[in-house]
């Protein structure tokens, strides 16, 4: 059992490739999806994209009920038993999934939710704007994997009910009988949390020292709204101090951005191109990237811009700390979801 054909199973994969296509929602790999039949869990591939969802084998069956028997027993170390025979390797967050009662489970990083649940009183807010819309429940900032999935659970065990589970400084989770009820929590999700991106404030010009960071492998990066982040004194602020925010982030970009002063000079330049970090930041100029720079660290970068575009300021945002960051950087899980192969995108 390597593929289901499922009315189910095609409705999951046609919301997977819909939800995938809008970096608004989904940001490359990032996010995850699964359903639950016959016995098994369906969840998304780590490392894989729900873009290609219809037109990829992106999903892997895994064992429910044995997840499901050491969840009980607080075994959150388990590992899923892959079903069929299939290569692919389960979701991190599986076990996120399989404790969840509900037949289908989107997990997404939706920029409109993402820029409330990167903020310090991220709880006050969704119980002002949210409400009781919809049973809700809110989780403090842990470890994908066995940590998350324990704290999830706990909160879950005291709120059976709940059909969206906010994760703080990560993502929201909606769990539902079908991708119709969940694109409906979600379309009220992001209606009720939307805030207006601010205006740019440049335009589309030459970069002044383009010239001196091309000769160290650096170009102007093709999404000109990104130089917002080097020639805004408010983003440029949030760059230097709120820097990891949510995981993803971390771990496709790294624990620190790499930025050149206004001033900077010719060895200030290689000093910084020697590390060869994806991006450089370079101050009142522009953001510039390297030519190994993937796509999944563009689409990356993006989901940075459109959640800081929707701050005011640094001071009230809650990054993760050192030690949070070290446990992503260091994680072999997250290591092998950044180099699954994907195929070219434009």
């Amino acid at each position: 059992m390597t593929h289901s054909h499922s009315d189910l199973a095609r409705q999951v994969k046609a919301f997977c490739a819909e939800i995938g296509a809008d970096p608004l929602l989904v940001q490359g790999a990032g996010g995850n999806v699964s359903w639950k039949e016959n016995g098994a869990l369906w969840i998304k591939a780590s490392g894989t994209w729900l873009a290609d969802a219809q037109s990829k084998d992106i999903f892997v069956p895994v064992d429910l009920a044995h997840l499901r028997t050491a969840i009980d027993a607080q075994d959150f170390n388990v590992k899923p038993a892959v079903l069929g025979g299939s290569e692919l390797r389960p979701s991190i967050e599986t076990l996120l999934h399989a404790l969840l009662p509900h037949r289908v489970v989107v997990h997404v990083h939706a920029i409109e939710v993402l820029a409330h649940l990167v903020q310090r009183h991220a709880q006050e807010t969704l119980q002002r704007l949210v409400g009781e819309a919809v049973e809700w429940v809110f989780v403090d900032y842990f470890k994908p994997g066995a940590d998350l999935a324990r704290a999830v659970s706990e909160q879950v065990s005291q709120r059976p009910r709940a059909q969206v589970v906010f994760l703080g400084s990560h993502g929201v989770v909606i769990g539902a009988d079908d991708t119709e009820q969940v694109a409906s929590i979600l379309g009220l999700l992001i209606e009720r949390l939307q805030a207006s991106p601010m205006a740019l404030s440049t335009t589309a010009a030459p970069l002044p020292r383009a010239t001196e960071l091309l000769t160290q492998g650096y170009v102007p990066s093709s999404d000109e709204a990104l130089n917002e982040l080097a020639r805004r004194a408010d983003m440029a602020a949030i760059l230097r101090n709120a820097w990891a925010l949510y995981p993803d982030h971390v771990v496709f970009l790294g624990a620190a951005p790499a930025i050149l002063e206004a001033d900077f000079t010719p060895d200030d330049l290689a000093a910084t191109a020697a590390r060869k970090p994806a991006f450089i930041f370079a101050i009142n100029d522009g953001v510039y990237e390297h030519s190994s720079a993937t796509l999944a660290q563009r689409c990356q970068l993006r989901c940075y811009y459109d959640v800081v575009a929707r701050l005011a300021t640094a001071g009230e945002l809650a990054t993760l700390s050192e030690r949070q960051v070290a446990e992503l950087l260091n994680w072999d899980a997250e290591k092998y979801r950044q180099n699954v192969p994907v195929a070219k995108r434009t």
